[in-house]
């Protein structure tokens, strides 16, 4: 019998997180269609909207605008090369 240690096992750097969110009938009616337009998955969808708004000044900026109610939480959106950080 060999014994297996999973206290060492390394974590994926690129390991996925669900995140699940709840939509209501009209955002999940027109992302239904869109990813069908774009013969993808709804989940896959959803993932690249959510990225390409993540790494975008103007709506990370607008978002806080709207939101942000303590400014010590406040991000800032630093690009480096092709990629955004806080």
């Amino acid at each position: 019998m060999v014994k297996i240690d999973l206290r060492n096992k390394k974590e994926r750097s690129d390991k996925k997180i669900n995140v699940n969110p709840a939509l209501d009938q009209d955002t999940h009616c027109k992302l239904k269609k869109l990813s069908v337009s774009c013969d993808v998955s709804k989940t896959k969808m959803a993932e690249m909207i959510l990225k390409m708004a993540l790494n975008h000044p103007s709506i990370i900026q607008y978002f806080q605008e709207q939101y942000n109610k303590d400014p010590q939480y406040r991000v800032i959106p630093v690009k480096k090369g092709n990629h955004i950080t806080y």
